[in-house]
């Protein structure tokens, strides 16, 4: 009877331990399902879709689907299985389980395009290419596609990576049938990135966009720039905005590591570098020398002035003693010329020219205007180490010759030598000291200008090209 009994009870006693297990469990599902729905993952907390699209929310991996129910059906819909129906323009709010999210529905677009048409890649890096979209602001509803998935894989965002060696199409479509595709080449990983220069100056308050260069058949989609001073000069992507006088170092980092830096001087822009021209039109830099002369350095720097243009003037140290001719090389420095040292009384050439004739046409100047020049061009043309070493400022010669000396009373051959000559980049060598010459300069200005050139001295034209400008170096242009 006793052993009866107990058996009894541990069959009840199971019963009832059974049951709270299965409550148990019955409450950690719910719990489990709760989470899960509360935890949906958002695709962005404001959703854009254009009118007319269909939109199929991700669930993840829930098992239980969450509850969808949109505030403004007028607007916007959505079932039960988490489709979405851009209806009209406006804004909605969408709840998913325990979430909300804004949708908001904008035209439908007009046109799509990838940034380019040709694309570089490196071997197993990442990259989203970017899209312009017409008429409409939405970042959903696109589909894309890689014509080569061995060599491009593409995620449903449009982030690429490139798997192999070669060459891939990439397409994208929109919901209501717009597309537009480019070409991804994907190259070798870089070894190495290098800046052209690892010194350069930019100017107080100036833009400077730097291009690094990466060993041939390598890319990197993926640059990126940092800079150690921010209060000297920031980095905004490869364009370094100059803030305050000081030196800087930017740093340039490839997306598999590889790193190179550049130094950075901002400074003040000095009185005959102007900061308000464009880097992307083409520039001619003019340069007379011989001079200066009253009457035809005057005709010249009238036709500057009222063309908004510049010159370096290489001037012959002993003529500003002339009448006239100090307030020529003055009315330069007024107009943002730059003044160039001929030498002092252009008796000597090549290996014959002194420390002293150099020297002589810098004090010459100094004299004259207060500044010394900021740039040197041999007589003659002719270079010895004595104009290296004691050139004080970068030697300057040319890349086009007008041989206006040749014709000195013929100013359509010195136009038509510019006119039917001239390209982005180019030092032009004229002689102040003629009539022919200021003729032909007061005739070929305004046409440069209206061809699009911005009309520069020499100095102005290495720093928009970005180029070194060196004391005692040599330059011939800036092509």
């Amino acid at each position: 009877m006793f052993v009866e009994k107990k058996k009894s009870v541990s069959i009840k006693t199971a019963i009832v331990f059974v049951a709270i297990l299965l409550s148990v469990a019955i409450v950690a599902s719910a719990v489990a399902n709760s989470k899960k729905q509360e935890n949906v993952p958002a695709v962005a907390s404001t959703m854009i879709l254009g009118i007319g699209q269909e939109y199929d929310y991700p669930v993840g991996d829930n098992k239980k689907t969450p509850k969808f129910k949109s505030l403004n059906n007028d607007v916007v819909t959505v079932d039960k299985n988490g489709k979405f129906v851009a209806v009209a323009k406006g804004n909605a709010k969408v709840k998913i389980g325990k979430n909300e999210i804004t949708v908001q529905v904008e035209d439908a677009p007009t046109g799509i395009a990838f940034a380019r048409s040709e694309f570089l890649l490196g071997s197993g890096e990442t990259y989203k290419l970017p899209l312009s979209v017409d008429g409409s602001d939405i970042n959903t509803g696109f589909l894309f596609e890689s014509s080569d998935a061995n060599v491009l894989s593409v995620g449903a965002d449009g982030t690429v990576t490139g798997n192999a060696l070669g060459t891939a199409k990439l397409t994208v479509k929109t919901y209501n049938g717009l597309s537009s595709a480019c070409s991804v080449a994907v190259q070798n990983a870089p070894e190495s990135i290098s800046f052209p220069q690892e010194n350069t100056n930019v100017f107080a308050g100036e833009k400077l966009k730097l291009a690094p260069v990466l060993p041939s058949g390598s890319a990197s989609a993926n640059i990126t720039y940092a800079s150690d001073n921010d209060a000297v000069a920031k980095a905004q992507g490869n364009e370094i905005v100059a803030v305050a006088n000081g030196t800087v170092n930017i740093t340039a980092t490839t997306f598999n590591g590889k790193s190179t830096t550049c130094q950075i001087t901002v400074v003040e822009a000095p009185y005959y570098i102007r900061t308000n021209l464009d880097p992307n039109k083409p520039m001619v830099a003019l340069s007379f020398d011989d001079g200066p002369n009253k009457s035809t350095t005057t005709m010249i720097l009238d036709a500057l002035e009222q063309n908004h243009a510049s010159a370096t003037f290489f001037m012959v140290g002993n003529r500003l003693q002339y009448e006239g001719n100090k307030e020529c090389a003055q009315r330069m420095v007024k107009l943002g010329c730059q003044l160039g040292n001929h030498t002092y009384d252009h008796s000597h050439y090549g290996n014959d020219v002194t420390a002293e004739d150099i020297s002589g046409g810098i004090e010459a100047i100094k004299n004259a205007t207060g500044y010394e020049p900021t740039a040197f061009r041999p007589t003659g043309g002719y270079i010895s180490d004595t104009i290296k070493q004691n050139s004080n400022a970068p030697i300057c010669i040319w890349s086009l010759d007008t041989n206006d000396w040749r014709h000195k009373k013929d100013s359509n051959k010195t136009y038509d030598a510019v006119m039917n000559n001239v390209s982005d980049g180019d030092i032009i060598l004229m002689h102040d000291i003629y009539e022919s010459t200021a003729e032909a300069v007061t005739r070929f200005v305004p046409e440069l200008v209206a061809q699009g050139y911005q009309v520069v001295n020499i100095a102005e034209l290495a720093y928009y090209k970005n180029a070194s400008f060196e004391n005692g170096q040599i330059y011939y242009s800036f092509r």
